[in-house]
């Protein structure tokens, strides 16, 4: 009965059309814009936390390493590469996708074509609208 339940919710709400909102070129270049200004920004944000992590692991690793109690230098490394790599790698891929030429390359296509990226036209959101 359950199971029933939640099969005539998926149903109904697939059948709910959200109301659909026309915007002009110059405001769908602006989202544009606030988009990759957002994403660049979350870039260097993981960034300076992936480089802010591996500064104090090896900072902790090097003053404690006279320590009976202190870690091995492949645990450090590991830490290193894990809690400042990944934040860091995936700072730089941001700013790397959403850089300033991929910005000037995307509104050119647009202004020309109509046409956006998948991957920008994805995460469009209402609030890039404002």
């Amino acid at each position: 009965m359950l199971l029933l339940g939640s099969e005539l919710h998926a149903q109904s709400a697939g059948m709910v059309k959200p109301p659909t909102a026309s915007f002009s070129r110059s405001d769908t270049v602006r989202a544009v814009q606030r988009v990759f200004s957002s994403h660049r920004t979350g870039g260097w944000i993981w960034t300076a936390v992936g480089g802010l992590f591996a500064v104090r692991i090896a900072s902790v690793a090097a003053t404690s390493s006279s320590d009976a109690w202190a870690g091995s230098t492949g645990g450090t490394v590991v830490g290193i590469a894990v809690l400042g790599g990944v934040p860091a790698g995936i700072g730089v891929g941001k700013l790397t996708r959403f850089s300033q030429q991929k910005e000037e390359q995307t509104v050119v296509l647009y202004q020309q074509s109509g046409i956006l990226p998948p991957y920008i036209r994805k995460r469009l959101k209402p609030k890039f609208f404002r």
